[in-house]
């Protein structure tokens, strides 16, 4: 059975190992800090376009931080997108351009942003910056996103948190970790390489010149992380920067948090379907870090690729009792190394989020995902579904 060791052992290396050593290497490299930069100078010519869906609870207090921090509101552009309430109104009010879309069938997030594009296409500024209606930008972090993107001639992506509410539960809090380390360490760990990070969907910054190769119009739930696929195919670089930040909140009401959680996850596995072919595509050309851009969207999110690897464990563990293989050792050391990773990634972020005393509802929070996993196969989530916040406060 010498070949079925051989067959089987390569397939975990290929499988499992180098993932999971990949993600341990993002992990541990994102922990390093080093200096940031702070950009000075004046920004060229910009517009903010903010997609809208039915936000007439929240729009208004978005757009008021949001004019502290500029001055005005004459640079934002709100598309009010398929609303059935006040949403537009509102955003007039508070002095922001708004672009009002309706349509039966081409909905979500990339047909409104899409809209804002061509709504802007006259003045067609250096820079657009595409921002969520549930989003504020940290003081001084717009300025600085805008003048990151100018100075670089670049795509850039801002460090953009989520915070659980205040006296939220563990599982949300867990939800909050996990968020940090998708959208912090790992792309901090990237960013060490000169690897291009993926788009997170808020806070982005764009050249106009990339609209001349690319369109938001899609009605994917995962638009920014297969346009960030398609940017790095045309070898545009895109850049992490942790100097400018925008934050977030995680819906208080159980099941905002659930369809929030959801729809990310649900679009994230279906999207991995074509990266592989973009991998491919990189290689041919001998772009090795698009290469490492398509493996980082490539692997599931993380509590599922923990499932996963788990999964291989015990496999290869029950095959290991009747057969000499090898493949279980390489799987053990697998596992090893992603929770390691973790450990590591809490211990330099997580402490003031997770407590020790939390450790334990980890393992609860990770069977709640079996339900998400679950409807994938059979009830998979497709269309843009506007998020029940509740109460963020």
């Amino acid at each position: 059975m010498d070949w079925f060791n051989d067959i089987l052992t390569t397939l975990v290396f290929v499988m499992v190992f180098l993932p999971s050593l990949f993600l341990f290497l993002e992990l541990t490299f994102g922990l390093i800090h080093s200096n940031v930069r702070r950009e000075e100078g004046e920004v060229k010519p910009y517009r903010i376009i903010i997609p809208a869906h039915n936000e007439a609870e929240i729009i208004k207090p978005t757009l008021a931080k949001l004019k502290a921090e500029l001055g005005c509101l004459s640079h934002v552009v709100v598309i009010a997108d398929n609303c059935t309430d006040d949403t537009a109104d509102l955003a007039r009010e508070q002095g922001a351009f708004v672009v009002e879309r309706h349509h039966a069938t081409l909905k979500g997030k990339g047909y409104a942003l899409d809209a804002g594009i061509q709504a802007v296409s006259d003045s067609a500024p250096d820079t657009v910056v595409v921002f969520d209606a549930d989003c504020e930008f940290t003081e001084g972090s717009c300025k600085q996103l805008i003048l990151k993107s100018q100075r670089t001639d670049s795509v850039v992506q801002s460090l953009y948190l989520m915070k659980a509410p205040i006296q939220a539960p563990v599982k949300t809090r867990i939800a909050e970790f996990a968020w940090l380390v998708k959208n912090l360490v790992r792309p901090l760990g990237l960013s060490k390489f000169g690897i291009n990070c993926q788009l997170q969907g808020s806070g982005m910054a764009f050249p106009w010149r990339v609209f001349e190769k690319v369109s938001f119009a899609s009605g994917s739930i995962v638009e920014d992380l297969e346009l960030g696929i398609k940017l790095n195919n045309l070898d545009e670089n895109i850049t992490f920067d942790v100097s400018s930040q925008v934050i977030s909140f995680f819906p208080s009401s159980g099941q905002g948090s659930e369809t929030q959680r959801m729809r990310w996850e649900h679009g994230h596995m279906a999207s991995i379907a074509i990266l592989p072919s973009a991998m491919l595509s990189a290689l041919k050309r001998g772009r090795l870090k698009s290469c490492f851009t398509a493996l980082d969207a490539m692997i599931p999110p993380t509590v599922l690729w923990l499932m996963l690897v788990v999964f291989t464990n015990l496999v290869t563990a029950c095959l290991s009792i009747f057969l000499e293989i090898d493949s279980f050792l390489v799987a053990v050391l697998s596992l090893t190394l992603i929770l390691l990773g973790l450990a590591l990634a809490w211990l330099r972020y997580g402490l003031s989020i997770i407590t020790p005393q939390d450790i334990a509802s980890v393992i609860v929070y990770i069977f709640s995902k079996f339900d998400i996993y679950k409807k994938f196969l059979g009830n998979r989530q497709k269309d843009w579904v506007r998020t029940d916040r509740g109460n963020k406060s």
